[in-house]
């Protein structure tokens, strides 16, 4: 049996190829996306290169400048730190929340992508454990019934897409976000929901921490972000 030739539609071709160029560092932070280039390097004509550039504003990768121009984003130190912070609240509340509520079928289904996200290597296929961590996190934070907050928790990804990308290709970032999730499922399995609220506080805290290393000092006022330096507002 053949394997089937996957069709994607140009303009999301566009945009997982410039998007995965922002998320592995090709296209640093401040750097301006000029649509003329885009076409010539890609091939393509100008309207899917500018549907692709307004889905990544969408995703928080791109903003436009005063004169209305694309760059590549940039976080500044203290809304990082501010965005985890809320993060590991918001997200251990809703974790604390599903325990009880997910079915065996939802657990054994996080254990196997916990299973595929190790079996991947994240500097070649960061996309892949992008979207099955996604999952995994997604399954519990929907069972917790409460929609508003996980459409909070939802924006909070959105602003931080990049930083996650860059936390997994850490020294260790893979290995370490493994381990946490596997005691995050044994907690939820033991249905103890003080251990759940605690790992995955934690879990959000490690991330910060290792995202800003020597940066978390008072006195560091930007920082590196796939190549770049972040601004400082």
């Amino acid at each position: 049996m053949k394997d089937a030739i996957e069709y994607k539609p140009l303009t999301q071709s566009v945009f997982e190829r410039l998007r995965g160029e922002i998320l592995h560092g090709k296209l640093k932070p401040g750097e301006l996306l000029r649509q003329e280039q885009i076409t010539l390097r890609l091939g393509v004509s100008r309207t899917p290169v500018r549907e692709a550039i307004q889905r990544l504003q969408m995703e928080g990768l791109i903003t436009l400048n005063p004169r209305r121009k694309a760059v590549v984003a940039a976080l500044p130190i203290r809304k990082i730190r501010e965005i985890y912070d809320i993060r590991a609240r918001l997200e251990a509340f809703a974790a604390e929340l599903a325990v009880g509520r997910l079915s065996e079928k939802e657990l054994h289904k996080l254990a196997e992508l916990i299973r595929q996200m190790e079996a991947l290597d994240p500097q070649t296929e960061l996309e892949k454990i992008l979207d099955k961590n996604r999952d995994f996190h997604y399954i519990i934070y929907s069972a917790a019934g409460n929609d508003t907050l996980v459409s909070m928790i939802d924006q909070l990804w959105r602003d931080i897409l990049r930083l996650r990308s860059q936390y997994l290709l850490s020294p260790h970032g893979h290995d370490d976000s493994t381990r946490e999730h596997l005691k995050i499922l044994e907690a939820l399995r033991e249905a103890d929901r003080r251990l759940v609220y605690d790992l995955v506080q934690q879990h959000c805290e490690h991330s910060k921490l290792t995202l800003l290393g020597d940066e978390a000092s008072p006195r560091t006022q930007s920082l590196p972000v796939d190549g770049g330096v972040a601004e400082v507002r």
